[in-house]
């Protein structure tokens, strides 16, 4: 649900019976499970980030994770609770297996630059590598989840530099792929997607708004 800006301003109350978490972190092993016990007490979906060691680069790799995932739901019921997945995209990421991961269920990508986060050494190193799929994640009305931020500018300036070079052609180029910017923490993310055509979001997370040099 979604309420406008006008809405907002007049005071407008949402209450959020039971949320999503649409930038979820498993994890992998044993450790699974014990991030579950918290997940499936509060969320009714979660949207699984795909980077693993490895990376869950292929839609068996999905499915093997969310098959994980299930075995280590904590005892009790929780009707309510279904793991969306994703995957991680590559230079190497096909047509073919975007076609495979959408009529599997898999619902989008993690658009890792290489070398920007956690686990992003195999993450794109050339957006214009991912094209091919990019257009098919389009055709298929896929998501593309993006850590928006590159790797040569000031730590500060990562995210402004990143919507300059890679968002802002990305946007033109597919004009109708849906997009999330990921945990966005700068003014420049916000007036961008404030101006940005309606399949372009972003989250906002309150620990990534918590930073400092180191």
């Amino acid at each position: 649900m979604a309420i406008s800006s006008a809405e907002a301003a007049s005071g407008t109350r949402l209450t959020i019976r039971l949320p999503d978490d649409f930038h979820h972190h498993c994890r992998d092993g044993a450790k699974t499970a014990a991030v579950l016990h918290h997940a499936v007490q509060r969320f009714g979906y979660c949207l699984m980030m795909p980077n693993l060691q490895p990376p869950v680069t292929t839609t068996e790799m999905a499915l093997n994770y969310k098959s994980h995932i299930m075995a280590s739901m904590p005892e009790g019921s929780f009707p309510y609770f279904k793991p969306v997945m994703t995957l991680y995209l590559t230079d190497k990421t096909t047509p073919d297996e975007i076609k495979k991961a959408s009529s599997s269920g898999v619902v989008g990508c993690k658009f890792y630059p290489a070398g920007a986060t956690t686990n992003s050494a195999l993450g794109v190193t050339d957006i214009k590598n991912c094209y091919p799929a990019l257009q098919e994640m389009s055709d298929q009305n896929m998501m593309l989840c993006i850590h928006s931020e590159v790797t040569h500018a000031d730590i500060f300036e990562r995210e402004p530099v990143f919507i300059e070079e890679i968002m802002t052609p990305l946007v033109t180029d597919f004009p109708n792929l849906r997009i999330s910017m990921e945990h966005i923490s700068t003014k420049e993310a916000v007036d961008f997607v404030l101006s940005s055509p309606d399949n372009v979001k972003a989250s906002i997370t309150c620990h990534h708004l918590l930073y400092n040099r180191n």
